[in-house]
């Protein structure tokens, strides 16, 4: 697998510098807002992508239904870092060498308003020379309010790195979906990895 990268740890070394939590998270799963899109028309992404039927990863506090076809990679991600929690990847997609991938990381946080999380995000970000760093609108998560980033990450200027950050159940989760598609695609394909999300009951 190529181009599995650190951006997924980025948001870990930012919370160091946040404040005290603006809010107590709650172990419940959240209920769905309509305020919230599934992902907004601006990143060209459908807003009802079905889940798809690929292999199903069980994390720390949820499950994550992959894309058809898709298996689960975990064992490589870890390989590379070991606080990725779980991790896919397209195994036909190999023709340019680049796996679209998704990886996951759950890490024990207090909940932090998303204001300070982005400053401090987009500081680590530069720091780590990720370009192209773009916050489009939030985005449901299974229910949950989740801040929406997209880079373009040192190393892999031809790919887009798509994150989802979320709190429940007094944890951060950094959903990390990478992958060298069109604007568009790959909006529809986080769209579709963000639908196979379940928070544990």
């Amino acid at each position: 697998m190529r181009r599995i990268h650190a951006l997924a740890l980025m948001p870990f070394f930012a919370l160091a510098a946040c404040s005290s939590p603006a809010a107590t998270s709650t172990s419940a799963a959240p209920a769905s807002s309509s305020a919230e899109a599934s992902l907004p028309a601006s990143t060209g992404a459908a807003s009802t992508a079905p889940a798809g039927n690929g292999e199903v990863l069980k994390g720390n506090g949820y499950t994550l239904t992959l894309p058809d076809g898709w298996k689960d990679a975990t064992e490589a991600f870890q390989k590379l870092q070991s606080q990725v929690d779980t991790g896919g990847k397209d195994p036909k997609d190999t023709e340019d060498g680049f796996n679209d991938n998704v990886s996951v990381i759950a890490q024990t946080s207090p909940e932090i308003a998303f204001d300070t999380l982005k400053d401090a995000l987009e500081s680590q970000l530069q720091t780590a020379g990720s370009t192209n760093i773009e916050f489009k609108d939030n985005v449901q998560l299974d229910g949950a309010k989740a801040l929406q980033v997209w880079s373009t990450t040192k190393g892999a200027e031809d790919g887009h790195t798509i994150q989802f950050m979320a709190f429940n159940d007094s944890k951060i989760f950094v959903i990390t979906v990478s992958t060298n598609r069109s604007d568009a695609k790959a909006a529809d394909l986080a769209a579709q990895v963000l639908s196979g999300w379940k928070w544990a009951a």
